[in-house]
């Protein structure tokens, strides 16, 4: 890891503390590597250089993805030599590590320079900022955060680095708190939700700003992020996390038209034409989970099926098209699971709210969303690279969202529409996973007291 992450990247400067109060390595040596240069020495033109490699592995990887990205790539987009390259780094492992080490000291230091957390305006404001440095970040960084867990599930080293720094940050914030927060059962399961959820919110926030710029401005979504937090460690503070209902509704986003036919295409079909129909999406679908959607190719999908390309043809355009139908289909479970989270009783109706339908529903959603766990990571894959596919992903986590602002108008105060979102994000970082007893009741205590503020 290098001591100031932003000098190496371009990406925003942050107060730095010390590698032994973040408890993170400290500064390594910049040295070439043996046997590629026989002067371990670096000077000004070598810094440059070893920066330019790592700029070029954020822009390539964010581009093309990390298992795509060949060392090639990566000392083209650097305009150096394979030589080059392997004097300052070992492998892509190596490259993506420093990279990924740079946000873990990035945001070790943002969590640094965080003011108390505490129930008034202040630790409003404290988060409020944090949030922002935090979705600087994000921004910049944000090829390494959507390449790093399908790498991490592969090395172990990506996988200790996340896991040190992850800790460190739960325990940076948790020390910002009042010690009776602090102390509370289940804290750090819940600030480690809400560390996860911040980051998908600027994921999902992009993809819907994409397809609707005016609709979810950075900053909207910002003050959703920063208003849950606060509400989730102090609850309802008037003035304060607790705010009038006078938001901007956001106007649906639709489907690409090339989707329009999707959902009735199958059931056009009969016979041996749905029996290979749904044998080429079998096919496709673990094409996709074996080579990731960038590497999966139509030839994969025939030889996996047994069928020939033009019967391929005969049912799907491209790989794009393909890879819809798959992720629509995974949709429809997804959908009708969502519709039917326990909704919160409306003010003065007299009906009471019941915790444990919740907790059971969450445990219907992780059980649910874990089967679709592969489909949903090409989905995040396919978007990333092909125009239409971002257009219907922005559609499909609009219908998401709305979905969830149904769930929250009965609160009566806030911006439903912006915290749908992290709201959305939330559900998505707790899904699919085995989560111990005490990650569960932190879900449920984000969702009632950060979002339903009960």
């Amino acid at each position: 890891m290098i001591s100031d992450p932003a000098s190496s990247t371009g990406g925003p400067a942050r107060p730095t503390p010390t590698a032994e109060a973040r408890g993170l390595p400290g500064p390594e040596p910049i040295a070439r590597r043996a046997p590629f240069s026989g002067n371990p020495a670096v000077g000004q033109r070598g810094q440059r250089t070893r920066q330019r490699i790592l700029a070029a592995a954020l822009r390539a990887f964010g581009e093309g993805g990390y298992h795509t990205s060949t060392i090639a790539d990566l000392a083209r987009h650097a305009g150096c030599s394979r030589v080059t390259f392997y004097q300052y780094f070992s492998s892509k492992e190596d490259v993506l590590w420093h990279l990924a080490g740079q946000v873990a000291h990035q945001v070790s230091a943002s969590v640094e320079a965080m003011g108390p957390l505490t129930p008034d305006g202040a630790g409003w404001t404290a988060i409020r900022a944090w949030v922002a440095q935090y979705a600087d970040i994000y921004e910049h960084f944000g090829a390494v955060f959507h390449v790093f867990e399908s790498a991490a599930r592969e090395a172990e080293s990506l996988k200790a680095l996340n896991t040190r720094a992850v800790a460190l940050t739960i325990a940076r914030i948790r020390s910002k708190l009042p010690a009776a927060a602090s102390a509370a059962g289940g804290a750090d399961a819940m600030i480690g939700l809400l560390l996860g959820a911040t980051a998908h919110a600027c994921y999902l926030g992009r993809i819907l700003r994409h397809a609707a710029p005016h609709a979810y401005p950075r900053a909207r979504v910002d003050d959703a992020i920063a208003d849950i937090i606060h509400r989730t460690f102090f609850g309802l503070v008037p003035d304060v996390n607790v705010h009038g209902r006078d938001a901007v509704a956001a106007p649906p986003i639709d489907f690409d038209h090339r989707a329009d036919g999707t959902s009735t295409r199958r059931s056009a079909l009969v016979g041996a034409a749905r029996a290979t129909h749904d044998a080429l999406l079998s096919a496709g679908y673990e094409a996709f989970i074996r080579h990731g959607y960038h590497s999966a190719r139509i030839d994969d999908v025939v030889e996996i099926a047994g069928l020939s390309h033009g019967l391929f043809y005969r049912y799907f355009a491209n790989k794009a098209d393909l890879a819809r139908v798959l992720v629509l289909t995974a949709m429809e479970p997804l959908s009708s699971t969502l519709a039917a989270i326990p909704a919160p009783p409306e003010p003065g109706s007299g009906k009471a709210w019941s915790t444990a339908d919740l907790r059971a529903w969450l445990r219907t959603y992780n059980k649910m969303h874990a089967s679709e766990a592969g489909i949903i990571r090409i989905w995040v894959d396919a978007t990333r690279r092909d125009a239409s596919l971002g257009t219907d992903a922005a559609a499909a986590l609009d219908w998401g969202r709305r979905q969830i602002v149904h769930f929250l108008e009965p609160r009566g105060f806030g911006d439903v529409h912006a915290e749908a979102i992290v709201a959305m994000a939330l559900l998505d970082v707790f899904g699919g996973r085995n989560h111990p007893t005490q990650t569960l009741e932190a879900a449920v205590h984000v969702i009632e007291r950060g979002l339903l503020g009960r």
